[in-house]
């Protein structure tokens, strides 16, 4: 029986169209490199591809976020270093002058020019810049660190901080205010001589850490000068307080006190009294410059001046070890996200990418079976008695 001619072509049309489909499909996978190249495609594969993409994206950003935190903290870290070696130098002219015995005022005085270039270093390296940023401004990358003039800190309240992966947050613009900061204070009540007598009693309460300390002078069986006073604080409380009588470079003397450990920060929680005007707090350049003011003078420099320049020593390096430490971290990320990348990435390519060997294969085979079909379709339409006979 001879199968109807609108049956073979029916046959024909709907198996052509199956090939032909398969037969495009593997073209683009071909010309295209990309196994999904449309939502319609395949909806699930799509959307895993899209949230890989958005990781990648994220963890772009964050290598790029931790290579500006490497630039930033390595020349932090390099600036602080240069200011560690002049304070270093500054520390040892004060032992050098503290150990002569023979030093006119007027050798003093030259040796005050070498503070002053000294001190023109340091701000110099305080107001560093780095691309149209000053790394020690924090949070107010544009606005200079300290003043030329007063030596004040007038930049961010808080330091720059950059997401360097999903869960840390790093800072590489460094709030100076904070950075160099001491722990030295001096009293802006002023005397004439270390043994003065207190005009009148009063108290200075203290707050370090969770530690609190009031001491008490001008009263009855109190401290009845600044020299009674620092060797009071001295022997009662030294191990939180350090007490010192430091001579103004106007020639007066101040009660100058700091905290034993390094890293605590002293509070007045309250003062009355003759010290009720209060005290100041120096940063490091400021510290040192009254250093200079006082050799400009001709005034010897006292043991609080050699304690003032190796606190300002001690507290840049605590400085530079602390973005040691954010500097190291960062560098150990490198590794975890150069090889997240690539997880990312292959992941997304074993999603999306075709398969080209494959891809060729299967087209090849498709093809014949269109050719077959083709000759499949012409033999039965050809098929008839007469070839037999």
């Amino acid at each position: 029986m001879r199968v109807p001619d609108n049956l073979i072509f029916s046959i024909f049309q709907d198996q052509e169209a199956r090939i032909k489909k398969v037969l495009s499909e593997k073209t683009l996978d071909i010309a295209t490199g990309r196994r999904v190249r449309a939502l319609s495609d395949d909806p699930s594969t799509t959307y895993n591809v899209i949230q890989l993409k958005s990781e990648i994206a994220q963890l772009s950003q964050h290598s790029q976020n931790r290579l500006f935190a490497d630039t930033n903290l390595t020349y932090a870290d390099f600036t602080l270093g240069k200011m560690e070696d002049t304070i270093k130098r500054l520390y040892a002219e004060i032992i050098r002058i503290k150990n002569s015995a023979t030093i006119s005022s007027d050798q003093l005085i030259a040796m005050a020019e070498g503070f002053n270039q000294s001190i023109r270093q340091l701000l110099d390296r305080v107001n560093e810049k780095l691309g149209q940023n000053y790394i020690f401004g924090g949070n107010a990358l544009t606005v200079k660190p300290f003043d030329e003039n007063t030596l004040n800190y007038q930049a961010g309240a808080g330091d720059f901080k950059v997401w360097i992966s999903e869960n840390s947050k790093v800072s590489v613009f460094l709030e100076g205010g904070r950075v160099f900061k001491t722990n030295l204070y001096v009293s802006r009540a002023t005397f004439n001589s270390p043994t003065d007598s207190f005009s009148s009693a009063g108290s200075i309460t203290i707050k370090i850490g969770a530690n609190t300390y009031t001491i008490n002078y001008g009263g009855a069986g109190e401290p009845q000068s600044i020299q009674e006073l620092a060797n009071y604080i001295n022997s009662n409380l030294g191990d939180g307080i350090q007490a010192f009588v430091s001579t103004n470079p106007n020639g007066t003397y101040s009660l100058a006190l700091s905290t034993k450990d390094l890293s605590a920060d002293m509070e007045f929680v309250s003062i009355t009294g003759d010290f009720s005007t209060g005290f100041d707090n120096p940063n490091i350049l400021q510290a040192i410059k009254r250093v200079k003011d006082k050799l400009e003078n001709g005034i010897y420099p006292d043991e609080f001046d050699l304690f003032s320049i190796n606190r300002s020593y001690d507290i840049v390096a605590m400085r530079r070890s602390e973005v040691g430490y954010v500097l190291n971290v960062v560098k150990n990320l490198q590794p975890t996200q150069e090889n997240l990348d690539l997880v990312l990435k292959k992941q997304k390519s074993d999603l999306e990418d075709a398969d080209i060997p494959e891809s060729m294969m299967e087209y090849t085979r498709y093809r014949m079976a269109y050719e077959a079909l083709m000759r499949i379709v012409a033999d039965q339409k050809d098929l008839t008695i007469l070839r037999y006979i």
